[in-house]
């Protein structure tokens, strides 16, 4: 019995083929998977917002239970002041000693100078000057704060109201903390269509 063995190689027409089909399969394919990098961006920002909002809350409390002259007026502020949120730290002189360096976020992200404590923000299309200091803390009062706009500064990617103001009732209003990114066009939004400033 003979045996035939065919050389030839692939033709011209099949390796076209061939391409033309991996860059149709990668055009469906890569959209799918950047879709997928922005949610993953988003839900870890989502995550870290959480987890600083949790600081703030656990540390209204202790300060809360600490009696020592709590309030807006107090030299013990009912929440953590913007230089304590952006040192992840109680830092105020004036703190009782039992709550004194208490962190905010129990992480490694502590420092002394302001806006390096904090983890940084990762959102899709930030903008250079929010890259430049992801973890920067900007000051908002209460009516930017509760402004349903939050139309960001572009300085910095979080926002802080410290909660030092009473309402009609005497109660302090509570502190807010956000992502300060609600630009019109934008595409810093999750997957039910949020942008940054309403997670």
């Amino acid at each position: 019995m003979q045996l035939y063995h065919d050389d030839r190689g692939f033709t011209l027409i099949e390796m076209i083929i061939v391409i033309i089909l991996l860059g149709l399969l990668s055009s469906m394919a890569i959209p799918y998977y950047l879709d997928m990098q922005k949610e993953a961006k988003i839900a870890a920002t989502k995550g870290k917002l959480a987890a600083i909002r949790g600081g703030i809350e656990l540390a209204h409390a202790k300060i809360l239970l600490s009696g020592v002259n709590t309030g807006p007026t107090g030299d013990n502020p009912d929440w953590p002041t913007l230089e304590e949120v952006r040192r992840n730290a109680l830092v105020l002189a004036t703190r009782p000693e039992p709550l004194r360096n208490l962190r905010l976020v129990r992480s490694n992200d502590y420092s002394n100078v302001p806006d390096e404590a904090l983890p940084g923000v990762n959102l899709p299309n930030m903008t250079s000057g929010m890259a430049d200091r992801p973890a920067g803390v900007a000051d908002r009062s209460l009516a930017e704060a509760t402004n349903p706009a939050r139309i960001a500064s572009e300085s910095t990617g979080w926002a802080y109201y410290p909660g030092d103001e009473r309402d009609a009732n005497g109660k302090v209003i509570g502190a807010i903390f956000y992502i300060n990114d609600d630009r019109d066009y934008t595409d810093n939004i999750d997957g039910s269509g949020r942008p940054p400033a309403n997670f």
